[in-house]
């Protein structure tokens, strides 16, 4: 699963993943600050829109925003 972030730099980032792994601490995270949308990436998980929520939830309760970026996959139903 991907998610569109307002992260700023790599203080921003750390704190997300750290949150991230203290909330999920069997996906594996990573982040890309050189994206425009600075996107966070949550490592074999298929996308799945409940789970989507609670990550949105917990970037949220830590301070940031983010959506949820939808494969091809999820939305067509393949």
């Amino acid at each position: 699963m991907q998610f569109k972030t307002n992260a700023k730099c790599v203080g921003c980032m750390n704190a997300i993943i750290s949150k991230m792994n203290e909330q999920f601490p069997n996906y594996r995270w990573s982040m890309d600050l050189d994206n425009a949308d600075k996107i966070l990436e949550c490592h074999g998980v298929p996308d799945n829109a409940e789970e989507a929520a609670r990550v949105v939830k917990t970037l949220e309760e830590t301070g940031f925003k983010g959506s949820w970026i939808q494969s091809s996959d999820s939305r067509t139903g393949y």
